[in-house]
């Protein structure tokens, strides 16, 4: 699936056009990470919008296509003066993320299950988030600070 790197009036941003599968991880991890790689991002930065892009894709990928088949997952990086915004949009489930409970954290290490963390730390990771609903698509806004991106 196709993708490009576009020039805009709030910045230079990156689109991707990606499959409803787990290559797509590796695929756009890759384009970021060249994408922002003349940013000055500081290493916490770089590892909240790995982790927030990893989680968000991984979640589409397992979650929102049960009925099976490809389908194309839209995603853009746009980098700006003080923020970085990631946009995620797809044709699965609906799924409002803001609207998903918290989790309940382990009281010790033997308590603890794999899983389950990432929307949390996504919403821990971001300056704010914003979800739509709209002809049939999901849309999700990230932002984060370029700060402590």
């Amino acid at each position: 699936m196709p993708s490009s790197l576009a020039s805009s009036d709030q910045g230079l941003s990156l689109r991707l056009t990606l499959p409803n599968d787990e290559s797509s991880l590796e695929t756009a991890r890759r384009a970021v990470l060249d994408h922002v790689a003349g940013c000055q991002l500081p290493a916490r930065g770089l590892y909240r919008l790995e982790l927030v892009l990893e989680e968000i894709l991984m979640n589409m990928v397992m979650h929102a296509f049960p009925q099976g088949g490809v389908h194309p997952i839209q995603f853009e990086l746009q980098i700006e003066p003080d923020a970085l915004v990631l946009r995620f949009e797809d044709d699965g489930v609906a799924f409002d993320p803001l609207q998903a409970p918290t989790p309940r954290m382990a009281a010790s290490i033997g308590e603890a299950v794999p899983g389950g963390l990432g929307l949390f730390l996504t919403r821990k990771s971001a300056r704010s988030l914003e979800y739509t609903r709209a002809e049939g698509r999901n849309r999700l806004t990230v932002h984060l600070s370029r700060a402590t991106a």
